[in-house]
């Protein structure tokens, strides 16, 4: 039996994300149920610690916590409406919606949270890889029901992130997390084209990450993806281009009349678009490939 004082979470969507998100979360001791509608995502994480549920309303029913980490809006407001998860919550319960699923998406998601008082609602998107999940350095922008919701989601939140940073009414932590998106999106391509310059220039890669590996202009996780590049680990897939392709779309989705002023932004859309049928599946760090002076 398991003991009552334990929360219990049930992990919504098992992509590369969630899959570690729920298997962190089982072995800090929480009482983790996962589901995915692939059977093999499900068959991926069970274990002694993550059982796994055969439908979302089966998941939820006993959950303390109920994490979304789906692909889109409409994949969440699938699963917690259409297949009646939300309303199959326990009164008292905290839905955390992890999903980057941008503003106009939360929105709906506040709107269904709003359906019911008795259920907590909190808007948590994260910034990280999957290396950052594996070692419990994800991000964690929080907002929405702080005062009901964080006694229950902190000790989720403890075995899954670095940190986790509370700002305010729910929506605000898509808002700032659409702003590291667009922040990581622009460094991305900066690095695949500097490889592709380093390439035309006759300059090995390795030679350039490790001269700049001793200073401060390029961040770790950056380096980490040129290390990728070097080594040949692009099939390594941490971000897959198709994600980080739509968390643009989204910034750019939500900008509203200042879209025409983020001219980079917009510029990354349409290229990486263009490429997506051919590395949409690969590491973010795989765009270099599309170079031709990297061919």
């Amino acid at each position: 039996m398991y003991e009552t004082s334990i929360p219990r979470v049930a992990i919504l969507g098992l992509g590369i994300l969630g899959s570690v998100v729920a298997r962190k979360a089982a072995e800090a001791g929480l009482l983790v149920t996962a589901w995915d509608r692939t059977a093999g995502h499900r068959d991926l994480v069970e274990t002694q610690r993550v059982h796994t549920a055969a439908t979302p309303v089966e998941a939820v029913r006993d959950a303390d916590l109920v994490v979304t980490i789906l692909f889109d809006a409409d994949a969440v407001l699938d699963v917690m409406g259409d297949e009646h998860a939300f309303d199959a919550m326990k009164p008292g319960a905290t839905w955390v919606q992890m999903s980057t699923i941008g503003v106009a998406g939360t929105e709906r998601a506040i709107a269904l949270a709003a359906g019911r008082p008795d259920v907590a609602f909190v808007d948590a998107p994260v910034s990280g890889s999957k290396d950052s999940a594996e070692q419990r350095q994800l991000v964690v922008f929080a907002s929405g029901d702080h005062d009901r919701a964080r006694a229950i989601v902190q000790p989720f939140f403890d075995a899954i992130a670095r940190d986790v940073h509370w700002l305010g009414a729910a929506g605000q932590g898509t808002r700032m997390g659409l702003l590291f998106n667009a922040w990581i999106g622009i460094l991305i391509e900066n690095i695949a084209e500097v490889t592709a310059l380093a390439h035309a220039l006759g300059i090995e890669t390795r030679r350039f990450v490790e001269l700049v590996s001793d200073g401060s202009l390029v961040p770790p996780w950056a380096l980490a993806k040129f290390r990728k590049i070097v080594d040949d680990r692009t099939g390594e897939v941490e971000v897959p281009l198709r994600l980080a392709h739509k968390n643009v779309l989204l910034a750019l989705a939500a900008a509203g009349t200042e879209r025409p002023k983020l001219t980079v932004l917009d510029h990354i859309a349409t290229k990486w678009a263009d490429v997506i049928p051919s590395f949409g599946d690969s590491d973010i760090s795989a765009l270099y490939l599309s170079r031709p002076a990297a061919r």
